[in-house]
């Protein structure tokens, strides 16, 4: 009957140490034996949104090739699938034109739509001789990151007879707006047996060499 009544009483003693136990384990320092504590916890749900891509040092990859972003706003990747031609590129082109040959000298204005990949392009020209026209398909060869924005064009010219031009466009990749303003050309035309050579400046370009002739 004593060694009965000895081991009741040790096994309440038992019981009620290990639940005091498991009440401080919470608050008690990460000891061994005691329960790990999370410190990476999630403190705000994940949301809907574009992805947000991080260099090997965990600064946030931004599409001019800096790293980090101070002001922490998202910036898309230079190779995302959103990115299209018509967001890195200008779709409305426009410049002053001269054609210049042994047998007539013209001057004009040239226009090009290039939404995207291919696109259309005129020209008209005024000469000493003839008056010129040309229209034909335009395509761009540039892809997405690339900081210039390459153009070849032809098609068929009209003036003294019928011909063919062919040429190449280069200007600057989009920054404000759908319009190029920093654009340049060059072209031959072929008309009854004579070639032409074609060239093109956008407007602002233009004026400014226009304004240094005649300052100097």
């Amino acid at each position: 009957m004593l060694l009965l009544a000895f081991g009741s009483v040790w096994a309440q003693d038992v019981v009620r140490d290990s639940a005091a136990v498991a009440d401080t384990a919470d608050s008690e320092e990460n000891v061994i034996g005691g329960r790990p504590q999370r410190t990476n916890v999630q403190q705000k749900a994940n949301v809907l949104g574009s992805p947000v891509y991080y260099n090997l040092d965990g600064s946030v990859r931004t599409s001019d090739g800096y790293r980090g972003n101070p002001r922490g706003e998202y910036v898309r990747p230079q190779h995302h699938w959103r990115n299209t031609l018509d967001e890195n590129f200008c779709s409305y082109f426009c410049e002053a034109e001269g054609m210049f040959g042994t047998d007539d000298v013209a001057i004009g204005m040239n226009f090009t739509y290039l939404p995207n990949r291919w696109g259309v392009y005129g020209s008209l020209l005024a000469g000493i001789k003839h008056h010129y026209a040309t229209f034909g398909p335009a395509w761009r060869f540039s892809d997405c990151g690339d900081n210039l924005d390459w153009h070849l064009y032809g098609g068929v010219a009209v003036g003294d007879g019928i011909g063919g031009e062919f040429g190449m466009r280069v200007g600057a990749a989009k920054r404000d707006g759908e319009f190029g303003w920093c654009t340049g050309s060059m072209g031959m035309m072929f008309l009854d047996g004579e070639s032409y050579l074609t060239l093109g400046l956008s407007l602002d370009l233009t004026a400014i060499v226009a304004l240094s002739l005649l300052l100097f």
